[in-house]
């Protein structure tokens, strides 16, 4: 095929050369309103999605998280749409084969098949509204990577992207670092991160703008540019340094020394440097390589630093999540799913601050273990490869420019690295796809694929522009609308002044959406049963607050229950359903054996957590079974016996049972034990109580007081007001408030 044949027939499937675009371009050809139109809305839509980290209000359940996330699905789906008219109507916005846009389609297939197959679809789905990284999320960037690569179609537009991207970032590392010098305008989180509300959030979200400032210091021709840059690359990492997010740190310090690296192993000029610089790359890479294996394996330097620099629950937790992976190796338990593994291989150690004394995670806070687990062996092949792709594909730009080579390979290097002792939020998300859009972009550009000017004429048919609005709005109002209104109600639901009020509101919560709808159900368990816990004395007595008050229990386990039916391994939703039957028997003793039966529902699901052992011997002691009721106190006793409210809760049950002996004896084993805590870890306010109490238990007032002297001089700034009436603070705590 001759040179014109083969130009006739590209310019035939909308590809067209960049000699025949020069041509095209001086003869005055240009783009019609039309596309001038739709072109700048998928950019107006990109630059909007970048103020995502603004995004922030009191109003919704989760201030930080909720709101970010729909924000950024409404502009994924402008771009979206406004791509898919242009590519209707040009040929030159058509989608083509890209490797990029492949790997991704993998990657989001994987996470499908996963919720598909997985424990809970709705779940994995949907996410919820502290996450809003679910399937859905996932295949909006989707979408919003088809109009990236696709319409933005010069180096040029990708800059002034990059620039915008990186004013936002100079914004917001500003008022973080406003927030640690004491400001109270920009104190927006008691967890640091300014509008990020978590400074580990806020660290992922910076590091990218550190690497696009860089590739813009480094491909800049204008000194006073290049000034501007680097002051922008030092503040967003003092800003990271200083607000403790140390993963983002360390990414970006250690991104920028691979970047020199990169720049001394292929661009000096001198043949000795460039063979230095190869050889300490490739010690390098090999000692990182090496460390991030070592950090998965327990009990060695590498993942003993990382505990003394974060907590001892983590490496538990990264346990727990190994045999949630070895049970379910292939596809995994599906995203999101994390919340119904965790209850399940639960190791009872994690009440203890031997074990870090966290007791409940939805994520592994490890990038590896939370793909094994939530998308199997399948979903991380998938995900790497969407990384090793990226890479792949900035390394084959280097000869064209280098410096794509030497930043977006170690923003992609950095990126994984941070990730794997934190996890994405929708902002980190956003950043990474619009990454690998410039990964596809840069790939569709060394192929001379069309950049500017029309090569089709206008699509003049009305139909498809009126399917692509119908459309959008149904996907507008489904997916970001409707789940708005959930997460907006659902505070006003639980600050109505009355019941009545209380209950329609939730249920209008609830029939908004489905996004969120486990942890909104748990959320309104949780809070409704803590009000009539404060409340019960003024509840008691008067029939027209006892008949409100019912509803509302009625109202709460047939929530609870439709989660429990819908989601059957969510053991926080059957906790709390055991928990309100526990209370409502208090009111209806008719309910008390549904406050057992989901008692033993707890057991099945996770037998090895204390909390299970609780719920249902409070149950048993109301039925008047106190030998099973103890029983199973003393159970979650042996579970872990360094966790001293089991004891207590046992302690409890003997004397209610008459059993004032036996609960003699259980306090004084269990103030042996608390004493001999006290030595190891005197860091601990939990400890002291609890030895309080056992003497207290026993008689012995003037030891409880000693011991409390003994916490108070340890730590008088912040334990002195803890002890300040000792027979109030020290007494033992009510069971209804321990099995909370």
């Amino acid at each position: 095929m001759g040179k014109k044949s083969r130009v006739k027939k590209q310019i035939k499937e909308g590809i067209v050369p960049l000699s025949v675009q020069k041509t095209r371009i001086k003869q005055g050809q240009s783009q019609t309103n039309w596309e001038r139109l739709w072109l700048w809305l998928v950019y107006l839509a990109v630059g909007v999605a970048f103020l995502t980290p603004f995004i922030i209000s009191g109003k919704f359940y989760f201030p930080f998280v909720g709101p970010k996330g729909l924000f950024l699905m409404g502009c994924c789906q402008v771009a979206f749409f406004a791509w898919l008219v242009l590519a209707i109507s040009y040929k030159k916005y058509r989608p083509r084969w890209e490797k990029m846009l492949l790997v991704f389609g993998f990657f989001v297939l994987t996470l499908s098949l996963s919720a598909i197959f997985g424990a809970d679809p709705s779940r994995s789905f949907w996410s919820k509204f502290e996450r809003m990284t679910g399937l859905v999320m996932w295949l909006h960037l989707f979408g919003f990577f088809w109009a990236l690569i696709f319409t933005l179609q010069s180096k040029e537009v990708w800059r002034k992207f990059f620039i915008f991207s990186v004013a936002i970032g100079v914004a917001i590392s500003l008022m973080a670092l406003l927030e640690q010098a004491g400001v109270k305008a920009f104190d927006f989180s008691q967890r640091g991160g300014s509008t990020l509300g978590n400074t580990s959030f806020l660290g992922s979200y910076l590091l990218f703008n550190v690497f696009l400032a860089a590739y813009l210091f480094f491909t800049s021709t204008k000194w006073r540019e290049r000034i501007i840059f680097i002051l922008t690359i030092a503040l967003a990492i003092l800003a990271i340094y200083l607000s403790g997010a140390r993963a983002g740190t360390l990414g970006s310090v250690g991104g920028l020394a691979l970047t020199g690296l990169l720049y001394l192993s292929f661009k000096v000029s001198s043949k000795k440097a460039r063979l230095l610089g190869k050889v300490v790359l490739i010690i390098s890479s090999v000692a990182v390589l090496t460390s991030v294996i070592l950090l998965h394996i327990p009990n060695n330097p590498v993942s003993d630093k990382f505990i003394s620099l974060t907590t001892q629950s983590r490496e538990v937790n990264w346990q727990m999540a190994w045999q949630g992976f070895l049970e379910k190796p292939i596809f995994g338990w599906g995203g999101e799913n994390y919340y119904l593994v965790f209850p399940k291989y639960f190791n009872p150690c994690l009440y203890t601050p031997e074990c870090g004394s966290e007791v409940w995670f939805d994520r592994t806070h490890n990038i590896v273990l939370d793909t094994l687990v939530a998308n199997g062996a399948v979903g991380l092949v998938a995900y790497l490869g969407l990384l090793m792709m990226a890479v792949w594909l900035f390394a084959r730009a280097r000869k064209k420019d280098f410096w794509i080579f030497a930043v977006f390979t170690p923003l992609i290097v950095a990126y994984f690295m941070q990730n794997l002792t934190v996890f994405d939020m929708p902002v980190s998300l956003l950043m990474f796809v619009f990454v690998l859009g410039f990964a596809g972009f840069i790939n569709l550009k060394g192929k001379e694929t069309a950049i500017v000017g029309p090569l089709a004429e206008n699509n003049k048919k009305g139909w498809p522009l009126l399917i692509m609005a119908i459309a959008f709005l149904v996907c507008f109002i489904w997916f970001v609308v409707q789940p708005a209104k959930a997460d907006y109600y659902t505070l006003k639901a639980i600050s109505a002044s009355d019941i009545d009020s209380r209950i329609a509101l939730a249920q209008k919560t609830l029939d908004a959406s489905p996004a969120g709808k486990y942890q909104i159900r748990d959320f309104f368990g949780e809070r409704f049963l803590l009000d009539i816990q404060n409340n019960y004395d003024k509840i008691r007595g008067q029939a027209s607050v006892e008949q409100a008050t019912k509803r509302l229990l009625d109202f709460i386990t047939q929530t609870l229950q439709k989660t429990v039916t819908e989601s059957p391994l969510d053991y926080s939703a059957a906790l709390r359903l055991a928990q309100a039957y526990n209370m409502y028997t208090v009111f209806d003793y008719s309910k008390l054996d549904l406050a057992v039966q989901y008692g033993e529902k707890l057991l099945q699901l996770s037998p090895n957590n204390q909390q299970s052992y609780w719920v249902l011997s409070q149950a048993k002691l109301y039925q008047g079974k106190t030998d099973e009721a103890l029983a199973l106190a003393k159970k979650a006793i042996t579970l872990e016996p360094q966790w001293f409210q089991s004891w207590e809760i046992a302690i409890q049950i003997a004397q209610r049972a008459g059993k004032n002996d036996e609960a003699k004896q259980l306090a004084s084993d269990g103030l042996a034990l608390a004493l001999s805590a006290i030595d190891r870890n005197q860091n601990y306010l939990n400890y002291y109580q609890s030895a309080v109490s056992f003497s207290q238990t026993l008689g012995l007032n003037k030891q409880a007081k000693e011991i409390a002297q003994r916490a108070v001089q340890h730590n008088p700034s912040e334990w002195s007001g803890e002890f300040k009436d000792i027979l109030d603070t020290t007494s033992s705590p009510d069971i209804n408030t321990l099995t909370k």
